[in-house]
């Protein structure tokens, strides 16, 4: 295109000045000299121009033809910066000047890119008979450096959300100022909050290590991406930051200002509707007979308190601080001693399970996590309170009592009976307790347990439910 246009550019100032010389004007002038200027003080050649017209004016039209030399200085080398046409010899350019002609240009070019701008002064400095020079007998030219493009990659913005329950992610785009060449990459650091850990709670593609992104270029291209896409948990963790940061960009790009971006993962499991008590659900029994259903979403919160002493792995205690209940899934239990949970009972069953009152057929699908490891403290009850029935599904303690049976053979499993000057009770151990296999132990302990199956006492943790 620039070719193009240098081509139109000589064809014009040769064709003007042929048709121009051609032309007879019957205008006489009076025998005097004509002064010849240059029409413009300075002029510019940028890196993307490559060449233009230097002008000249006489002060009348010829009525004869001559010349002018006009000399050329400055920093630019004649040759190797520029040329000129008509060309130059010894940075002197003569330049015809055609009868009948007021007008009048030539043409300098360049030639090479340049790091340093350079200068190019052009005087007239004498001129043939019947020309003198003007008021304006000196111009410059200036050749502009290369620029240099410092190819910058940014995000494309600086914040946005996903929901955690939105599997399909949320995609953070970066952009290059120019085209990248092959073999480009940049790496971004996560920063990630305290509990908040990758591959848990969220994932990235492409993956990070040690919370490091890789980002490679194809070749020519000007884009890439991340996508962040959140892992739904289940834990009611309230909403989180995961902070983005460029911290390295190699092969001919720079990293831009806008070199960070927060992503905020929003919590789903937030919920506005009514959590019930589990007292307020164990009084439901007393008004239904038999089994009886919850049809609708009946949602309730605790903490579970069993640790695998139950009669099946679908099988878990929970209590709240209004009381405890067993709550039976329709799956095997995925929640561990000490979780603070919701559940959904809705479509569940109230029954009883054991000789105890329960909830049966519980889906884990309604469940959230608030955290984990929280100690529910035993409540300490005489022997008597505890056969009143009154504790059942809570987890309580019982002091200063024996095991009749503890003869340094019999072991936890099974049902063993505890006495109490003349009270008694049985522990009912399951071979699914971690400690069914270990010798009871003699003398005078404390035992703790939850008030559970038919009305006997089952420990959860040797070393926390046992003790002297």
């Amino acid at each position: 295109m620039q070719t193009f246009k240098f081509s139109r550019l000589i064809l014009f100032v040769i064709s003007t000045l042929l048709i121009i010389s051609c032309s007879e004007d019957e205008v006489n002038y009076p025998n005097t000299t004509n002064k010849v200027s240059f029409v413009n003080q300075s002029q510019t050649i940028t890196q993307e121009m490559e060449a233009i017209s230097i002008p000249l004016k006489l002060e009348l039209k010829a009525v004869t033809n001559g010349q002018i030399t006009i000399e050329l200085a400055g920093n630019a080398v004649y040759g190797n910066d520029f040329t000129t046409i008509p060309e130059a010899v010894n940075n002197k350019l003569d330049f015809q000047l055609l009868k009948n002609t007021q007008d009048t240009s030539f043409v300098v070019l360049r030639k090479n890119s340049l790091s340093a701008e350079k200068l190019i002064t052009l005087k007239l400095s004498s001129a043939t008979e019947g020309f003198t020079l003007g008021t304006r007998n000196n111009t410059e030219v200036k050749l502009t450096a290369q620029t240099t493009v410092i190819n910058k990659l940014n995000f494309n913005s600086s914040i946005g959300s996903v929901s955690e329950s939105n599997s399909e992610g949320i995609e953070i785009g970066l952009n290059t100022t120019s085209m990248v060449s092959d073999g480009s990459f940049a790496r971004v650091k996560l920063t990630l909050p305290e509990g908040i850990v990758y591959g848990t709670h969220f994932y990235t593609v492409p993956a990070a290590v040690l919370n490091v992104i890789p980002l490679e270029f194809e070749q020519n291209s000007q884009s890439t991406s991340i996508k962040l896409i959140p892992i739904d948990d289940n834990k009611v963790l309230g909403n989180y930051l995961i902070g983005f940061e460029l911290f390295e960009a190699v092969g001919g790009i720079e990293i831009g200002t806008n070199n960070a971006f927060t992503a905020t993962i929003l919590e789903n499991d937030n919920t506005t509707s009514i959590i019930n008590t589990i007292a307020q659900l164990r009084s439901k029994f007393n008004d239904n007979q038999n089994n009886w259903y919850l049809p609708e979403d009946y949602l309730i919160e605790g903490v579970i308190t069993s640790n695998g002493n139950t009669a099946d792995n679908k099988s878990v205690y929970i209590q709240d601080e209004t009381g405890g209940i067993l709550i039976r899934f329709s799956t095997p239990n995925i929640f561990n001693l000490g979780d603070r949970v919701r559940l959904n009972l809705r479509s569940a069953t109230g029954t009883s399970i054991n000789g105890q009152k329960a909830i049966n057929q519980v889906n884990l699908n309604g469940f959230a996590k608030y955290s984990e490891n929280v100690f529910v403290e035993a409540e300490t009850i005489t022997m008597a309170q505890f056969r009143s029935g009154n504790y059942e599904g809570k987890k309580v303690k019982i002091e200063n009592v024996y095991f009749m049976n503890a003869d340094n053979k019999e072991t936890f499993y099974g049902s063993k009976i505890i006495r109490f000057e003349a009270d008694m009770a049985a522990v009912l151990t399951y071979a699914t307790a971690d400690f069914s296999h270990i010798v009871l132990p003699q003398g005078t302990l404390s035992i703790t347990g939850i008030a559970g199956d038919w009305g006997t006492l089952l420990p959860q943790k040797y070393s926390h439910d046992i003790s002297f």
